[in-house]
């Protein structure tokens, strides 16, 4: 008989984990499939957190399991630039303490039959789970202009394809964003040896300044902290975390991809700040391999006028746009029936999508809840709400007996 699970949790990132220990609280059977931390795990060597230490959590109801207790035992500091490498040892100290029933395998398909979601894993094991939460986070999800997309292997990739840039030293690099990831690893490229042009669209490159927490009671109120950071704004994102749901599609996904980005952390400015070269309002419009090296047409957005460049390589921290056809293990039909925004899932209040039981958290709510959901932080409010949600409609349909599956076990 196949065995069954009132939740599937797949993912295992800080929005699965999470999700998974607050079902555990709610004594809410289900089972949780990934490798933990594996977006994190490969991030490049030396990279940072753009984020603060008591809003970089793997959430649960029980209390000292946040990032600041681990440092806190462990002896180390919590204060920004939070090294990823601490973050991804946090997470796993806290997956064996919250999540120890975590199932290291990889789901391979993911489809719905009989108001069942069926899964199967990369060991060939076939389950049937009542509801699932899709935690993939930005897996499958890495954006990279078509002018990059389409050469050969060994000439262009995604930030997220690398680990280590100190392959490229003495190399020629072009970085194209001017996001975190992009500036990050420019940075890093740099201080490996490679020598870096930065080429963005905007007007200008800027990292944040340093953070100057108000004194006063008045500049409190004006500039009140959160887990995304100071402003009136941010404070109001990370409060009031359903309040962007409700706005018109245009408007909150506009605000989504504009709030809170592009910018370096207030710590990169020193590291790259007069040290890598950077062309404003550029653009690549042509990139063609030759006799080893990428020859490069670099337009410029202002007046039109090109230049051409020779590289090596090129970067592209361009970011992440959430996709549902490009999640590998979904069943065609299955994602034929997913609503969208654009080309994200469409999601109710709830993290629930038009698929019945079906949820999605992080990365692909954003556009449903606006950019909080892109922070480690928004893990708090998505895998409260949907384990609250989940809770309730498993006890107002308690599960049935398992149906006979073959003609085999009726014997």
């Amino acid at each position: 008989m196949k065995r069954s699970a009132d939740v599937a949790i797949i993912g295992a990132g800080p929005y699965g984990l999470s999700t998974s220990a607050h079902l555990t609280a709610s004594g809410v059977d289900h089972r949780i499939f990934g490798v933990p931390m594996q977006l994190w795990q490969g991030m490049p060597k030396g990279m940072c957190l753009k984020s603060l230490d008591f809003a970089t959590n793997i959430y649960t109801p029980k209390k000292g399991y946040g990032f600041v207790d681990y440092c806190r035992a462990q002896g180390v500091s919590s204060a920004e630039p939070i090294a990823v490498d601490l973050f991804i040892r946090y997470g796993l100290w806290a997956q064996k303490q919250l999540v120890p029933q975590l199932e290291q395998n990889r789901v391979t398909r993911l489809s719905q039959s009989n108001g069942a979601f069926d899964i199967q894993l990369d060991t060939g094991e076939t389950f049937s789970a009542r509801r699932v939460v899709m935690a993939t986070g930005l897996t499958n999800f890495a954006r990279v202009p078509e002018v990059l997309d389409k050469l050969p292997p060994g000439f262009a990739a995604h930030t997220s394809k690398h680990q280590d840039y100190s392959e490229f030293r003495g190399k020629d690099v072009v970085v194209v964003g001017a996001g975190q990831s992009a500036l990050e690893a420019a940075v890093l490229l740099h201080e490996n040896g490679a020598n870096v042009l930065v080429v963005v669209r905007n007007y200008h490159v800027q990292c944040a300044g340093v953070p100057k927490p108000p004194t006063t009671l008045i500049g409190r109120l004006r500039m009140p902290l959160s887990a995304l950071g100071h402003g009136r704004m941010n404070f109001f994102l990370a409060r009031v975390p359903f309040g962007l749901h409700y706005l018109p599609d245009a408007r909150r996904i506009e605000m989504t991809r504009t709030l809170l980005g592009p910018f370096g952390a207030w710590w990169l400015a020193p590291r790259f700040e007069g040290t890598v070269p950077v062309l404003t309002r550029t653009q690549i419009v042509k990139a063609e391999p030759r006799d080893g090296r990428l020859h490069l047409t670099l337009r410029n957005l202002s007046g039109g006028t090109e230049q051409s460049r020779v590289v090596d390589y090129v970067v592209a921290g361009t970011g992440y746009e959430p996709d549902v056809d490009r999640i590998e293990f979904l069943e065609p039909e299955l994602a034929r029936r997913i609503k969208r925004i654009e080309k994200a899932p469409r999601l109710s209040s709830t993290f629930e999508s038009s698929v019945p039981g079906m949820y999605f958290i992080g990365a692909a709510a954003a556009f449903s809840f606006g950019p909080l959901l892109r922070f480690v932080c928004g893990a708090e409010y998505a895998s409260s709400t949907v384990t609250r949600t989940i809770a309730r409609s498993l006890a107002r349909s308690p599960r049935r007996t398992p149906e006979i599956t073959s003609q085999a076990e009726a014997v």
